[in-house]
C-alpha cells in the first residue's frame, strides 16, 4: 500500500465512542530535540553486530498453504485457508488505547459497527488518531513534540516517510522493546514470532528493536502490476526481453487504443516520480538501489552513475512518445489509483500481490484477473536479466511510547500492548487477519466459494479506516483465479529473489539524512521531473549531482560510510 504523492486531504472521521485527534501545525527538528530531551536522554547504541533478532516459528500447516525451500519466498496459497483461531484469550485488560495510524482509505463513519467489534475483540478501547499519508512527516514530528504520544504509535523512520520518527527514537522518546522480542522472548507472541527475520532486523535502529514491524516482501519495488490483456493486443505473449520490447510496450499501451473504445485515452504510466512506476525503467539499467557499496567500503548514490543517466536518457524517450499520462508529474496516488482502477493506464505501480489483497473496486475492463494482470519483471537493457531492488521489508513500525516503558507498571503495560499487537499480527487466513481485513461477515464482506469478498457499500468499506496495523498479509501470495496462480508466482519470486540487490543502508540512520534527506530528495525529484518534461536537458544531471553532494548529500555519505566500517 505504499505509495509516493498521496493526497493531502485529511481522514478525519469521528466513530462512536472515538475522538480522531488530528493537529495541524507543522514543527522542525528543534522542537522534536525540546520534548524528548535533546541529547541528554539519548538512547544508549547497541552492538549492531550483536544484535539477537526475535527466534522465528515455523508457520502450521494451514489449509492451502505452499511453503517455499527458498529463504524469504513468501508463503503461497492456494485457497483461502478455513478461519482458525490464533488468540484464544482477549489481550487488553479493559481501560483504552491510543493509537496513531496511517490511513488510505476514506474518513470512517461515525456509527463504526467494525471498530465496536475490534473494541470487543481486543478487550480495550481504541481510540486512534487516523493519519493521511501525504501529512505523515508534519503530524509525526507535531505529535512527538507535544509529547503526549498515543500508546501504539506508528514509525516510519524511512527518509522520505518521516525523517522526525528517527530521531525522536533516538533521542529516547521510544521504548526499548530489545528484551521483550529478541530470541526465545518473542514466543510470549507468537503471532510476531511468524514474521520475517529480514523485517525485525531492517527495522531495528542502531542495534536495538524499537516497534513491531509491518512486514512486506522483499520482492516490492520494482515489480509492478501489468495490464496482459492490453499486453495481448499488441500481439506480445512474452515479457519483454530488451529495452527495446519494453519500450514498444509501454508505448503501445498509449497509441494501440488497447480499450477498444476508439479513443486514445489510455497511457501506460501515470507518475513521474523518481522512485515510483519509473523503478523497472532503474533496474533495467542496472542503477543502484539507492546505494551502491564499492569494494574499498565507499558508496556511490545512484544518480552519481553513468546508469542513472542511461535510465534517465531512456524515460524522455517514452515521455516525448507520449507513454506517461499528461499529468504525471503532478498526479498524486489517489489520482494515480483512479486512473488504473478506470482502465486508463497499463502499468500500476503497486505490486501484484498488493493490487489483489488490498484493491476494492474492479479495474475497468479486467474481466479476469488470474489472466488479465500480472507482473512486469524488467529484462536487461540488451537483453538477460536485470538486477532487481530488494525492498526494506517493511513498511514501518508501531512503536510504544517511552513514557509507557518507564511508568510504574511500565513492562506490564509494554506487555499489554505487545499482546495487541500480536493480535494485530495475526497470519493471514486466520479468523483475527480475516477480521481485520475484511471486517464482520455478512456486513462488511461475503463469502463466495470459501473466500472472502468485500461489500460493495462505501460506508460499510470505510469502516476499515483504521485496519492499518502490523498485520503480515502482504508477505503471502494468494491471488484469485486457477489454485495454481499463486504457486505460479512463488516459483517465479523464488527465481527473481536471488536477483534482487539489498540498499547497503537499509537499516542505518545517518544524522544529516535525517535533517536533509527530506529537502535533498525532493530536489531530485523536482529536477528529475523537469528533465524527463524537457524544461532541461539531460545533461543537467552533472549540476544536480554537483547540487546534492554540497548541500548536504556528502555529509550523508560519509555518515553511512562511517557506520557501515563498525558494522562489518
Amino acid at each position: 500500500m505504499s505509495g509516493p504523492g498521496q493526497d493531502r486531504r485529511d481522514l478525519e472521521g469521528v466513530s462512536r465512542r472515538r475522538v480522531l485527534s488530528m493537529t495541524g501545525a507543522a514543527v522542525g527538528m528543534a522542537a522534536v530535540a525540546a520534548c524528548s530531551g535533546g541529547g541528554t536522554n539519548a538512547v544508549p547504541k547497541g552492538d549492531v553486530k550483536s544484535l539477537e533478532l526475535p527466534a522465528r516459528l515455523t508457520p502450521k500447516p494451514v489449509d492451502g498453504q505452499v511453503l517455499s525451500s527458498v529463504a524469504d519466498v513468501p508463503a503461497a496459497f492456494t485457497r483461502y485457508p478455513t478461519p482458525y483461531r490464533t488468540v484464544t484469550e482477549k489481550p487488553g485488560s479493559g481501560g483504552t488505547v491510543t493509537t496513531f495510524q496511517i490511513t488510505y482509505t476514506p474518513p470512517p463513519p461515525a456509527d463504526n459497527r467494525w471498530a465496536d467489534e475490534l473494541d470487543k475483540r481486543l478487550g480495550v478501547q481504541v481510540k486512534p488518531t487516523l493519519v493521511n499519508p501525504a501529512d505523515l512527516a508534519q503530524k509525526t514530528a507535531t505529535v512527538i513534540a507535544g509529547g503526549d504520544i498515543p500508546d501504539l504509535f506508528y514509525l516510519n523512520t524511512a527518509t522520505g516517510q518521516a525523517p522526525a520518527a528517527a530521531q525522536s527514537v533516538l533521542q529516547g522518546a521510544f521504548t526499548d522493546l530489545t528484551e521483550y522480542v529478541s530470541g526465545d522472548a518473542i514466543r510470549d507472541y507468537p503471532n510476531l514470532a511468524l514474521f520475517p527475520s529480514y523485517a525485525w532486523k531492517n527495522a531495528s535502529i542502531q542495534g536495538r528493536i524499537y516497534g513491531v514491524p509491518r512486514p512486506t516482501p522483499l520482492l516490492q519495488s520494482g515489480i509492478p502490476t501489468l495490464r496482459l490483456d492490453w499486453m495481448r493486443k499488441l500481439g506480445m505473449r512474452q515479457q519483454p526481453a530488451d529495452a527495446d520490447e519494453l519500450f514498444a510496450l509501454l508505448t503501445g499501451f498509449t497509441g494501440s487504443d488497447p480499450n477498444g473504445n476508439g479513443k486514445k485515452d489510455t497511457w501506460a504510466l501515470s507518475s513521474l516520480q523518481i522512485y515510483w512506476q519509473s523503478t523497472p525503467i532503474l533496474n533495467m539499467f542496472g542503477v543502484p538501489n539507492n546505494w551502491r557499496l564499492e569494494k574499498d567500503g565507499s558508496l556511490t548514490k545512484d544518480v552519481e552513475t553513468d546508469e542513472f543517466e542511461a535510465a534517465t536518457e531512456y524515460i524522455v524517450k517514452l515521455w516525448k512518445a507520449g507513454a506517461f499520462h499528461p499529468n504525471a508529474a503532478a498526479n498524486t496516488y489517489d489520482q494515480q489509483m483512479a486512473l488504473w482502477n478506470a482502465g486508463k493506464i497499463g502499468m500500476s505501480g503497486a505490486a501484484l500481490n498488493t493490487t489483489y489483497v488490498r484493491s476494492v473496486p474492479q479495474i475497468a475492463g479486467v474481466k479476469d484477473w488470474s489472466t488479465d494482470l500480472g507482473p512486469l519483471v524488467p529484462p536487461g537493457h540488451d537483453g538477460g536479466v536485470a538486477s532487481l531492488y530488494q525492498s526494506s521489508g517493511i513498511f514501518g513500525m508501531f512503536a510504544i511510547p517511552a513514557k509507557v516503558g518507564n511508568s510504574g507498571k511500565g513492562k506490564e503495560r509494554v506487555k499489554e500492548l505487545l499482546r495487541i499487537l500480536n493480535y494485530l499480527g495475526a497470519p493471514f487466513g486466520s479468523a483475527e487477519n480475516t477480521f481485520l481485513t475484511y471486517g464482520i461477515e455478512g456486513w462488511n464482506y461475503d463469502l463466495a466459494h470459501g473466500a472472502p469478498v468485500k461489500s460493495t457499500n462505501a460506508g460499510r468499506l470505510a469502516e476499515l479506516a483504521g485496519q492499518y496495523f502490523c498485520e503480515p498479509t502482504e508477505t503471502v501470495l494468494y491471488l484469485p483465479g486457477p489454485p495454481n496462480k499463486s504457486v505460479t508466482a512463488q516459483k517465479q519470486a523464488e527465481k527473481l529473489i536471488p536477483r534482487t540487490v539489498a540498499d547497503p543502508t537499509v537499516n542505518l540512520i545517518s544524522q544529516s539524512s535525517v535533517s536533509k534527506g527530506p529537502a535533498l530528495q525532493q530536489n531530485l525529484n523536482d529536477a528529475f521531473v523537469g528533465i524527463i518534461t524537457g524544461r532541461k536537458p539531460v545533461s543537467a544531471l552533472k549540476e544536480l549531482r554537483s547540487q546534492w553532494a554540497g548541500q548536504g548529500g556528502d555529509a550523508i555519505r560519509r555518515e553511512f560510510e562511517q557506520s557501515l566500517a563498525k558494522s562489518r
